[in-house]
């Protein structure tokens, strides 16, 4: 046995002294240097991947395995760029513990490794193909003495996702490393992400104990910080310390000490949040807490904000543990009014099942401010809230009475990544302003107004639930019977059936929101009346201008059009907008990215209708265009009620088509460009009779020279049968050049200018007086029957006036009185002079001789006896000329 022992020992001895020989010898003889060649060409053939390995590398063989493998890159598949590297690795394993399956690594150095990976839309990554396929993973329990990593970075692209993410300027330093052993680690990086984004420097210190088999995790005296931007926060601080240990699988947790500390800026608002947990024992049979706490506070500018929740302690068992309750309060400051709160509720729960109740979670708010009607208003509130955690369910019950307001209803969530949530929202009434105070115009909101609405918190939100509160009040609108359906699929919210009776109007049909990050409204909805005058803000006139009227230099603001992507119907029983009243309204509108269009754009008013279209154009300098053709209009009440004019009466037919673009009301007006047509019937033109100015005017025709204004007189007008003119438009003037009027006495044509910009009136009417007795005084006016009288309009659309030519209306009248009163070879022989060969028509009035006569040539007149004839007296020659001016003065007794 002895010999056995003895020889045993001598074999063993020699074995070893062979194995140290033989690494001797390999020690001594091999070179690893020798076959980078072969190993970058099996990288090449196996992977498609280049291998770099710059620099000698150096082995160990006893007692450790190890080497220093210097400088290392692989690139892309099949490709050259870089897809990880590292400046420096040096590792070394334990020889023996491998036969055991059992992996003991010494100190691991990496110095300036780095990887750059991507996923690909497809899912796929850059690096799939070195992943090792196999259907069991190996037990081998590893045992490192120590990590240190420096300046280390690796970035992911999802391209999938859209984002990018880095950790860069990574070291960690790390002692002894051992499953289901404890080991101390100390790590910093920097962090950044696109998608939340993250900008943010990390260190992290602690004992940590990592034991996936038992599934155990622990951290003893963690202080970890995170500063930077991140999760919406700017110059943001975050830090926990103390101790966790977890057995999520077991449902065990024990805290000590935990604290949670976090402050930065979220949106221009300095923002501190602290969670405090002394201590908290879940185990099998015991649950075990001492009060927590929870505290925020905000401060923006003036404005503050503040809560703290406590959680009292805890006791019972996993299966039934209960809290004397949960108690909070809150205070808030804005501007002048203060807000203090106060709430409690009892607590209890199954850990096991994950189910908790707050059974009767009561409250009590009291608001101060100055600009509530009384100062101050008081109100209170009550929960009842059940969650399932496993199953994914919360569902609550509420109530809230404020100032005589009572609102109660009713909330449930399912599922908690992608909430689905019902709802239910009743009220009596609602009295905003004395909940809100005044209602000044927020000064934010105008520098918003040209921005876009932003609803992405909708987006992937499931929400449906009914409204129905009795009677809302905000500043002078009033809303009742508001009655509405809300549905959201994560893509599109719908309000369907809405109905609500707003002031004096009642409004139902159905509302659509889509792709919420830049809206797309649809809609269709009815309204029995709507008087939309009573919503139009007024301009405030500036310093000089006319009182009560608009300012034409105020800037027209169409921005926010330009956010409007809209498209549907609208259907309206009677409307009133810029005075004008309409029925039957019916508005198909298509509004996009600045381009609004309404059309078909009908209704029925004053007793006809119209037919058309307006499109505005707000992408740049505004324009608009404006098309109608209106049947058997009323032209009178819609000229009063458009604009304010009381110049026309009639009923007929009217067609506008006219453009239009400017920054300001007055720049609208002065750009007008296209056509407009009327034809009337039946009407008058009002401010002026010219039959009865005429006849007012006719016997002191002898003592006019001149022309004569008249202002105009609204109780006047001079009456037609048919009117119809067509107007040519440019640049805010509208210019007519074939009026044709048929009046009881006329037969009025002219020409002019309408200058709509500046509401005045440059026209030339002439009418044309016809053979008739009837009417307007015809008979007094028979004398100047086919006379054509010049009258001047000028003046504005207020205050319009009319000049007459009366001298050239007396020269005519006197031409007619000749020509009528006399007849035979003489009156014809007057018209040449008036109006042909005044030389053959004075030959014919002195009887056929331009020479005087001679006494022989004379004749005595006829009488009943005959006398002797008295001798002349002796007299001047007449020259032919003079001769027939003193017959003509003779005949027109002058």
């Amino acid at each position: 046995m002895k010999k056995l022992l003895k020889y045993s020992l001598f074999g063993l001895g020699g074995l070893i002294l062979l194995l140290v020989i033989i690494v001797a010898v390999v020690v001594a003889t091999f070179n690893p240097n020798d076959y980078k060649p072969l190993v970058i060409k099996l990288v090449q053939d196996k992977k498609q991947r280049t291998l770099h390995l710059d620099g000698d590398i150096k082995l160990a063989f006893w007692p450790k395995i190890g080497a220093d493998l210097g400088k290392i890159s692989l690139s892309e598949h099949n490709g050259d760029k870089e897809f990880a590297a590292v400046d420096g690795l040096k590792v070394s394993l334990a020889l023996l513990p491998l036969l055991h399956k059992q992996l003991v690594v010494d100190t691991v150095y990496i110095d300036g490794a780095r990887a750059d990976i991507v996923r690909h839309k497809d899912g796929t990554t850059n690096f799939d193909d070195l992943l090792i396929k196999s259907e069991e993973s190996p037990q081998i329990k590893f045992d490192i003495d120590g990590v240190n990593v420096s300046n280390s970075a690796v970035t992911f692209a999802d391209e999938m996702a859209g984002a990018n993410y880095s950790i860069t300027q990574f070291n960690l330093k790390a002692g002894h490393m051992a499953l289901a052993r404890p080991f101390d680690a100390a790590a910093d990086f920097n962090v950044a992400a696109s998608q939340p984004k993250v900008k943010a420097k990390a260190v992290i210190k602690g004992n940590f104990l990592l034991d996936p088999e038992q599934k155990h995790f622990a951290a003893k005296g963690l202080d970890a910080t995170l500063k930077g931007d991140f999760a919406g926060f700017s110059a943001a601080n975050a830090k926990i310390s103390g101790d966790v240990d977890a057995k999520p699988e077991n449902a065990e947790l024990l805290v000590d000490g935990l604290k949670l500390a976090l402050d930065g800026k979220l949106n221009g608002a300095k923002l501190v949040a602290e969670l405090e947990a002394p201590k908290l024992v879940i185990q099998k049979d015991t649950v075990e807490g001492k009060q927590a706490f929870v505290s925020l506070s905000q401060e923006k500018g003036s404005d503050t904000f503040k809560a703290k929740l406590v959680l009292a302690d805890i006791k019972g068992s996993r299966a039934a543990l209960q809290s004397s309750g949960i108690h909070g309060e809150i205070s808030a400051k804005q501007g002048a009014r203060n807000v203090e709160g106060k709430f409690s509720s009892p607590f209890n729960g199954n850990l096991e099942k994950m189910i908790f109740d707050m059974p009767k979670l009561e409250g009590h708010l009291d608001i101060k401010d100055p600009a509530l009607p009384n100062g101050a208003i008081k109100g209170d509130f009550g929960l009842k809230v059940h969650a399932d955690v496993k199953q994914e369910l919360v569902s609550s019950d509420f109530k809230l009475n404020v100032d005589n307001a009572n609102l109660k209803g009713n909330v449930a969530v399912a599922s908690f990544s992608k909430p689905n949530i019902k709802f239910n929202l009743n009220a009596d009434q609602l009295d905003l302003n004395k909940l809100l105070g005044s209602t000044k115009a927020d000064k934010s909101s105008a520098s918003n107004a040209g921005k876009p609405v932003d609803l992405s918190v909708l987006k992937g939100l499931l929400l449906q639930g009914n409204v129905n509160i009795g009677s809302i009040v905000y500043d002078k609108y009033h809303l009742s019977g508001l009655n509405m359906g809300v549905k959201t699929n994560g893509e599109q919210l719908n309000l369907s059936p809405f109905a609500v009776k707003f002031d004096d109007s009642n409004i139902k049909g159905t509302f659509g929101i889509s792709h919420f990050a830049k809206p797309i409204y649809a809609f269709d909805v009815d309204i029995d009346k709507l008087d939309a005058d009573r919503y139009v803000t007024k301009t405030e006139a500036k310093p000089g201008s006319t009182p009560n009227k608009p300012d034409p230099n105020a800037p027209i603001d169409l921005s926010a059009l330009k956010q409007i992507n809209a498209a549907g119907e609208l259907r309206i029983g009677w409307l009133k907008l810029a005075n004008v009243k309409s029925t039957n309204v019916r508005i198909k509108l298509k509004a996009d990215d600045g381009v609004a269009e309404l059309a078909p754009f009908s209704a029925n008013l004053y007793e006809g209708s119209m037919a058309g279209s307006l499109k505005v154009d707000a992408r740049s300098t505004p324009s608009i265009a404006f098309r109608q053709d209106m049947k058997s209009i009323n032209i009178g009440p819609l000229l009063v009620d458009a604009i304010n004019n009381d110049m026309l009466s009639g009923k007929g037919n009217m067609n506008v088509d006219v453009t239009t673009q400017g920054g300001t009301v007055g720049a609208l007006k002065k750009a007008l460009n296209g056509k407009a047509a009327v034809n009337l019937a039946d009407g008058a033109v009002k401010g002026i009779d010219i039959a009865g100015t005429l006849r007012g005017v006719k016997d002191k025709l002898n003592v006019l020279k001149s022309q004569a204004t008249v202002e105009g007189d609204k109780s006047k007008k001079t009456d037609f049968s048919e009117m119809v003119a067509t107007f040519n438009i440019k640049n805010g003037v509208a210019h007519n050049d074939d009026l044709s009027m048929k009046a009881p006495l006329f037969r009025i044509g002219g020409s002019g200018d309408i200058d709509l910009a500046n509401e005045t009136i440059n026209y030339l009417a002439k009418p044309t007086v016809v053979n008739s007795l009837k009417g307007q005084g015809g008979a007094d006016l028979a004398a100047m029957n086919g006379l054509t009288i010049p009258v001047k309009l000028t003046g504005t659309f207020a205050k319009p006036s009319y000049v007459i030519d009366f001298a050239g209306l007396a020269t005519a009248l006197a031409q007619k009185k000749v020509l009528d009163s006399i007849g035979g070879s003489k009156g014809e022989a007057l018209k040449g002079l008036v109006g042909g060969n005044k030389e053959d028509a004075l030959k014919a009035l002195l009887g056929g001789s331009n020479k005087p006569a001679t006494p022989t040539e004379q004749k005595a007149p006829a009488t009943a006896t005959s006398a002797p004839a008295a001798t002349p007296p002796e007299k001047k020659t007449e020259t032919p000329e003079e001769a027939a001016k003193r017959k003509l003065n003779k005949l027109l007794g002058f």
